[in-house]
Order: structure tokens, then C-alpha cells, then sequence
């Protein structure tokens, strides 16, 4: 399963960005990402706008998992 995360950063840029969790290496990894609507990698952000989009990503993913978690249970 993927997730999607949109993020509108301080420069004014629209970020969307395909994510998932791989349960090989227990980590998150970007499956496709835009900005502006054309393509683009993580490896091609700066290191400080990596770590940022991966914490964000990392918060994203917990809030959906938590939200899935409350639904099986209700």
C-alpha cells in the first residue's frame, strides 16, 4: 500500500510525494515524486530538505497507520 503526501513548501513550491513502507528494509521509500507538477528525486534536494521531507513523511505514515488502527478496532 502507498500513500500520498502533499506538502507546500516555505518557497511557495507544491511538493506530491508517493510513498510506501518497505518491509525489507523497514524503512520509508519514495515511490514518485512531483514539485510543481514535473518530476523529481529526493537525491536532488538539498541534505537538509531530505531530512525534512523524510520527518514529515515519517509523521504522515504514523498518523496512518494510527487512524488504520482506531478503524479496525471501532
Amino acid at each position: 500500500m502507498s500513500y500520498v503526501y502533499q506538502w507546500k513548501v516555505s518557497n511557495g513550491d507544491e511538493v506530491f510525494v508517493e510513498y510506501c513502507w518497505s518491509s525489507i528494509d523497514k524503512c520509508i521509500k519514495v515511490v514518485e515524486m512531483k514539485v510543481n507538477g514535473k518530476f523529481h528525486r529526493v537525491n536532488w534536494m538539498s541534505k537538509e530538505g531530505r531530512e525534512e521531507l523524510m520527518e514529515l513523511l515519517k509523521e504522515d505514515y504514523s498518523m496512518n497507520i494510527r487512524a488504520m488502527e482506531m478503524a479496525m478496532v471501532s
